[in-house]
């Protein structure tokens, strides 16, 4: 959620949609939409009275029919036809953009304060509540055979991708698009349900606590998978304690729309035992452990750098399934075990499982790699945190020839920051890594914490064309750019590949991690 949103906020919406009654009657003109296939979904002014729980400006009787077939918060990408939700933030009143949204087409609004409209408005007490309010009903008349929400400091998006690609070979998939992924996003993604899907992919994150709460509470889903926990968003959660609390808040949207909700859970996270004690408190009886501990449902043995891909095993009731994957990183062969014991608490088989695993080729900015000469550059530039910082080392330093680490900020660390910082430089080093470039205020003490070879750069453009010219000159074989998404190290790559194409020196095999 939104940081202008304070915690008394945060429990109110909270308890509006713990208290949502849920009726499974629907009106005669449900059938006849649904049949109509996608082209023809839409939703009328009285769903939306009956779903946002809003009062209507002006009668039904005066209005006639109005039905409105998309949702948008922003007038400069809203569609005619849409149902425009005028949001109140920090710096911006949708109200003031009431106008222009009916001037682009919008069908009705709904807004927190009465406007002077010449279409049909829905008055409500806080657009962004009713707006999950909205979401939550109607992917309760949704018929998916499964809805599955995912969390965790690392590898949200991969493991989205991934299972996207897996339950796609059984039936309509949707997943999260991008980083849709707080109370903006999740309602949205939750609206974009269509009677054709079988199955929902919902990525949820957090920089507080009682987010992942929200959020979960309004997708109801049959299964919640927390990948891991570390120290991400610091800032926002106090210690890595409040990490592991923030992210079991997925569990608490478990056994409410239906029963048997599934659990999944990673035997090798800290926070593991914490999740176990939250799940038996909440009566969660179903519950799949991955990892490489004995006590994994999902074990991952034998993994294996393959060069430009992983091998590694799967085990499952001592039942051996041999995997390889066209990605980097052993931390990727762990969400490859996350997402089997999804897909195999959903009830999936085997084969479908291996086709969707050994078939998906990763995720742009995590890990996408490019051939350059006898190594790699690999941009996995859209997010850093400590722990995705090491694990991209540990991918670099599997690597054949010499590597460099290329490093923007990693951000919301709070008080850490220094520290860890600190500690990603002493990492490095311990890795054998030949280089360590790094940008951005917080990173200045890196370089002599490294050794020799360490350098920090005032702008992206210096440091990129250092690092060209280390790649032509064949003193680096590999190199791995990264950083939060504020340090936008996505131009570094950018500049690297703009330099090798003119030197007619890399070739972009269009594989991703």
């Amino acid at each position: 959620m939104q940081k202008e949103h304070p915690q008394n906020v945060l429990a109110f919406m909270q308890r509006q949609l713990r208290n949502m009654e849920f009726s499974s009657k629907q009106d005669p003109m449900d059938n006849a939409r649904q049949d109509s296939g996608e082209a023809g979904f839409y939703w009328t002014l009285e769903e939306l009275l009956q779903g946002a729980e809003g009062t209507l400006l002006g009668t039904l009787a005066e209005l006639g029919e109005v039905h409105f077939d998309s949702i948008s918060t922003d007038t400069r990408t809203l569609q005619p036809g849409a149902l425009y939700i005028a949001i109140k933030g920090e710096h911006f009143d949708g109200h003031d953009f009431v106008s222009e949204a009916v001037k682009q087409g919008a069908a009705a609004v709904l807004v927190s304060e009465a406007v002077d409209t010449i279409v049909p408005g829905v008055l409500v007490e806080d657009t962004r509540l009713a707006l999950g309010q909205f979401a939550q009903w109607h992917r309760r008349r949704m018929p998916l055979k499964k809805l599955i929400a995912i969390t965790g400091s690392n590898g949200k998006t991969t493991v989205k991708g991934m299972l996207l690609n897996i339950f796609s070979e059984v039936g309509r998939t949707l997943a999260t698009q991008g980083n849709l992924n707080n109370d903006f996003g999740v309602p949205r993604t939750l609206l974009e349900l269509r009677p054709e899907h079988e199955y929902a992919i919902i990525e949820m994150g957090a920089n507080h606590l009682k987010e992942i709460e929200y959020l979960s509470l309004m997708a109801e889903p049959d299964i919640a998978l927390l990948n891991n926990a570390s120290g991400a968003h610091l800032e926002g959660f106090g210690s890595l304690q409040g990490v592991i609390e923030a992210k079991g808040e997925i569990f608490l949207g478990l056994n409410r729309l239906n029963q048997g909700g599934v659990a999944v859970i990673n035997t090798d996270s800290p926070g593991f035992e914490y999740w176990l004690s939250q799940l038996q408190h909440l009566e969660v009886e179903r519950i799949w452990r991955f990892g490489e501990s004995k006590q994994a449902d999902v074990c991952l043995s034998d993994y294996q750098s393959l060069g430009d891909r992983i091998g590694f095993d799967l085990l499952v009731n001592q039942q051996k399934q041999t995997v390889t994957m066209p990605l980097l990183g052993k931390h990727n062969a762990l969400n490859a075990a996350a997402c089997a014991a999804v897909a195999l608490a959903a009830g999936l088989d085997w084969k479908f499982i291996l086709t969707g695993l050994q078939n998906f080729s990763g995720v742009a900015g995590r890990l996408h790699k490019r051939k350059i000469g006898q190594g790699w550059l690999i941009d996995d530039s859209y997010n850093a945190n400590p722990e995705s910082v090491k694990a991209a080392i540990q991918t670099l330093s599997s690597l054949p020839g010499e590597s460099m680490l290329c490093l923007g900020v990693m951000a919301e660390l709070g008080l850490e920051s220094a520290a860890s910082h600190a500690m990603i430089a002493e990492y490095a080093r311990s890795q054998g890594l030949k280089y360590l470039f790094v940008t951005g205020d917080a990173t200045r003490k890196m370089p002599s914490l490294f050794g020799e070879k360490g350098e920090w750069f005032a702008d992206h453009e210096r440091m990129a064309q250092q690092i060209l010219q280390r790649i032509l000159s064949g003193e680096v074989d590999n190199v791995l750019v990264k950083g939060s998404r504020s340090a936008k190290m996505e131009k570094v790559v950018e500049l690297i590949q703009q330099g090798l194409s003119r030197h007619g020196h890399t070739k972009d095999e269009d594989t991703k991690g």
